[in-house]
């Protein structure tokens, strides 16, 4: 799918997000083509790049600790 038609979904990508702020931008674009919108994921990368929106999602990590070495 061109930006152009991205944009003009932009509500509709929108609103799935909203509803679930940790999907995938995978997930994302599976939930879209259920909808009749094609799209890609690099579409959609540069879909919320365009918003200044981040869509990385990160793993839970423990806070990292420097012990003794010896």
């Amino acid at each position: 799918m061109r930006s152009r038609r991205v944009e003009e979904r932009a509500a509709d990508i929108l609103a799935l997000w909203e509803a679930r702020k940790d999907i995938s931008l995978e997930e994302l674009r599976r939930a879209l083509a259920k909808k009749g919108l094609a799209a890609s994921v690099s579409g959609l990368h540069r879909f919320f790049a365009r918003r200044g929106m981040t869509r990385k999602k990160r793993l839970a990590m423990p806070s990292s600790k420097t012990g003794p070495t010896s």
